[in-house]
């Protein structure tokens, strides 16, 4: 663009103006730099390296030079032979390939798209207790629970059994697409639990390795329960603890102001978000007088 500039007659300085580039940005020519060969006292110094002196970083390895063959060498040097002699350690792999976060989908009402998860509480001399809960991801209401001493498969199929008989006693309606998101702990990739979620009629949707935003309403929850129960309190037995959830968990659903909700209460939200062809009235209004 700058060349064509100049053809038409402007000077190089009114070319680059026109064009927002900076002179030295223009004439600027990438320097090749010769690759620098490897020192052979370095090299079989390097290769003295064994068993667990393997795993040092290039750092550590300068000091090994020193103390240990005299050779006072740069740091960076022996970065550089370190990676031509394929000495440097592997960086470590985060996460697993092609688990990526979930596209965002806010649900539109009750019983389309549950939550799902895991979270541990100390009980004292009991040790640790574990609690599976699912919520509803529109009107955040606890549906089902198990606060256990084990942690199975078969506790987070107790749970799920009791957020479907809590919102549907008869059993998901053939044709309602209910979505359950959860992680990818070993309880709920477990085949147990896979085969209980389809028999039941339950999609399950799998998020991403460290990707806490694919559920974000069941880690909000769980960081309401820890601040507002847990860390209050000190639990001596599983039984103080099993007692504070159930507690928390009554006050949580009727009584608890949610800000998410426009401070208004899980449980009244859950009544106007369930879809009214799951609700059958009490009274027919057809034909009754206005």
């Amino acid at each position: 663009m700058v060349n064509k500039l100049r053809e038409q007659g402007l000077v190089l300085r009114e070319a680059l103006d026109t064009v927002g580039l900076s002179k030295s940005s223009f004439l600027y020519k990438e320097k090749k730099h010769s690759e620098k060969p490897l020192t052979p006292q370095l090299v079989e110094a390097l290769g003295d390296l064994k068993d667990y002196e393997l795993v040092y970083g290039y750092r550590k390895v300068t000091k090994w030079l020193w103390k240990k063959k005299k050779i006072k060498a740069n740091h960076k040097a022996v970065l550089r032979h370190m990676q031509k002699l394929k000495l440097t350690q592997p960086r470590k792999i985060k996460g697993m390939k092609g688990l990526r976060q979930l596209p965002y989908d806010e649900p539109k009402q009750s019983n389309t798209r549950w939550e799902g998860d895991l979270t541990y509480v100390w009980c004292g001399r009991d040790g640790q207790a574990y609690l599976f809960a699912f919520i509803d991801g529109y009107d955040n209401e606890v549906l089902g629970d198990c606060f256990s001493q084990r942690c199975r498969a078969k506790e987070a199929i107790e749970a799920l059994d009791k957020a479907i008989c809590h919102r549907f006693p008869c059993g998901i309606p053939k044709g309602h697409k209910l979505v359950l998101r959860v992680d990818r702990g070993t309880q709920f990739i477990a085949r147990d639990f896979r085969e209980a979620a389809e028999k039941r009629g339950v999609t399950l949707e799998f998020c991403g390795i460290r990707c806490p935003d694919d559920k974000p309403y069941i880690e909000s929850f769980f960081a309401a329960y820890k601040k507002e129960e847990v860390y209050r309190n000190e639990y001596e037995t599983f039984m103080q603890a099993d007692f504070g959830w159930n507690n928390f968990k009554q006050w949580y659903n009727t009584e608890r102001l949610n800000q998410g909700l426009d401070y208004q209460v899980p449980s009244e939200v859950a009544l106007f978000g369930m879809n009214i062809n799951f609700i059958e009235p009490e009274v027919s209004l057809i034909g009754a007088a206005v």
